[in-house]
């Protein structure tokens, strides 16, 4: 299904990427404005802190819950659940189009998930503080159980979408690929 051609889209990782942390912080924001603390500073680029790297980060003043640091993972599920529905069911004829959504939708939240689950055991993470605030077996099962739900998506929209169907047919037949 893939092709040669279609690596290129890896040179749109940085637009990815920021697209990825503005949804990764600004669901942090969203959840910390809504349980009335104020945000000062939303920052979506890759920075260095006093702490370290950081791609993208939240600054709030106030008090939140668990809630504030699970938001990003329950904003993934959620994304993905819509991303693969759209891409699923709805034909899209324009491959870029299609593949565009699937990294956006699909893959972003899974590498976004991947990356902060595997880094928990590094200080000042989300998912090191919620280990620390709820059990740990909730929140591990909650990754493995998300993980493998998004790889078997992520399978499943490549091998059995209408449009991977329909890109196939015309690989097949020759036509040339929008």
């Amino acid at each position: 299904m893939l092709q040669k051609r279609d690596l290129l889209w890896i040179l749109a990782y940085p637009i990815y990427q920021i697209i990825g942390t503005i949804r990764h912080e600004g669901s942090h924001a969203l959840v910390a404005l809504l349980e009335g603390a104020r945000v000062t500073e939303f920052v979506f680029w890759p920075s260095f802190t006093k702490v370290g790297f950081y791609w993208g980060y939240v600054r709030i003043t106030g008090s939140t819950d668990w809630l504030f640091l699970a938001a990003p993972y329950l904003v993934d599920l959620i994304t993905f659940a819509i991303f693969f529905c759209v891409c699923m069911w709805v034909l899209i004829r324009r491959k870029w189009i299609w593949l565009n959504l699937v990294i956006i939708g699909l893959i972003s939240p899974f590498a976004n998930s991947l990356y902060n689950y595997l880094g928990k055991s590094r200080p000042n993470t989300d998912v090191g503080k919620l280990l620390e605030l709820l059990p740990s077996n909730v929140i591990h099962g909650y990754f493995l159980l998300t993980l493998s739900l998004y790889i078997l998506g992520i399978f499943w929209v490549f091998r059995f979408s209408k449009t991977a169907r329909f890109l196939k047919t015309r690989r097949d037949k020759n036509q040339p690929m929008p």
